[in-house]
């Protein structure tokens, strides 16, 4: 994006080219730090929109990087924060509750960053154009969509979805992980975020088992489709409820204590999302406060189900500016 200045690092030289080229085809300035004394001299030579930084040693084991990650959000003001790292989703997850300003970390595994995914980050931080389960699939490929409308329908909704994975040849354990994901999308469509006028939830302490039939102004939609490396499925509902706070606390608590202990005072949401992101490559929340919500969940199918299950994934909320905020 012309008049944008992007500061990256990594510490490995692959990497780093790999960003150089990716982030400068958004039109952007792009700076890529040599070293880790590099970068941090960088953070507070210039203004930078946005920075996008390994959190791998040596950096993470740095002091004055832990300094200035505790205050950045004062000492960067307006500065969009990425971090990509090798570590597992235990060591990075609980970064996000304590500071609300980092909502995005991208995991990178054996090869450098997805030039696409660095692409798609950095333009939707930068332009806040969010929405849209195709920035994440190969230009040309059109979702399939189903409205969700009656908890009664639930599996209609799912043989859909597990219909398409069937026909694309997708095996046995994939149809079953993309119809976990799915099922979870929709019983959070139809329960968990519809709000009342008030903005309290409508129908999140009902049983699962009680049908609910949404009004007009309450129906999500399911989207799913697949470009051959990633197969994806989302939800989008007309609420916009979702925050950051919530996902990450339920998340962390299911990370340390296990699925098993979390409280289902919530309805059983957070371990519906639970469910959700251990079975995903990349998981993805875009937020327009108090008007639509859109999850968007990726499972990369060039794995086998060994190195899926090991490799870290990548985590994002995308939290829409307010209107004067995005002009300014």
């Amino acid at each position: 994006m012309r008049g944008k200045r992007i500061l990256f690092f990594d510490p490995d030289p692959r990497a780093r080219r790999v960003a150089e080229r990716a982030l400068a085809a958004t039109g952007s300035e792009v700076v890529s730090a040599p070293d880790h004394e590099g970068v941090l001299t960088a953070m507070d030579e210039a203004r930078w929109d946005l920075m996008m930084i390994s959190y791998d040693p040596p950096l993470r084991e740095d002091p004055r990087w832990t300094e200035r990650l505790e205050h950045f959000d004062a000492r960067y003001p307006g500065t969009k924060l990425v971090l990509h790292s090798t570590a597992p989703t235990e060591a990075t997850l609980p970064l996000m509750a304590t500071r609300p300003f980092l909502r995005n970390i991208i995991a990178k595994n054996d090869e450098p960053i997805e030039p696409d995914e660095l692409i798609i980050t950095a333009e939707k931080l930068l332009r806040q154009d969010l929405f849209g389960l195709g920035k994440y699939l190969l230009w040309g490929v059109e979702p399939y969509r189903v409205e969700i409308r009656d908890s009664r329908k639930k599996l209609d909704y799912l043989q859909e979805v597990a219909a398409y994975a069937l026909a694309l040849g997708c095996n046995e354990r994939v149809v079953e992980l993309v119809e976990t994901v799915a099922d979870e999308l929709v019983t959070n469509a139809i329960y968990n975020a519809p709000r009342t006028d008030d903005g309290e939830p409508k129908y999140a302490r009902l049983s699962r088992r009680e049908p609910v039939e949404l009004a007009d102004d309450e129906v999500g939609t399911l989207e799913f489709a697949c470009d051959g490396d990633y197969i994806a499925v989302a939800q989008i509902d007309p609420f916009g409820a979702l925050t950051q706070e919530t996902v990450v606390s339920y998340l962390n608590r299911c990370l340390v204590k296990g699925p098993e202990q979390l409280s289902e005072a919530s309805g059983g949401a957070g371990i519906g999302l639970y469910r959700v992101f251990q079975s995903l490559s990349k998981f993805v929340i875009n937020v327009e406060p108090g008007h639509r919500t859109e999850v968007i969940c990726l499972i990369d199918l060039r794995l086998t189900m060994k190195r899926f299950r090991q490799q870290a994934k990548s985590f994002h909320i995308f939290i829409q500016d307010p209107p004067a905020k995005r002009g300014a």
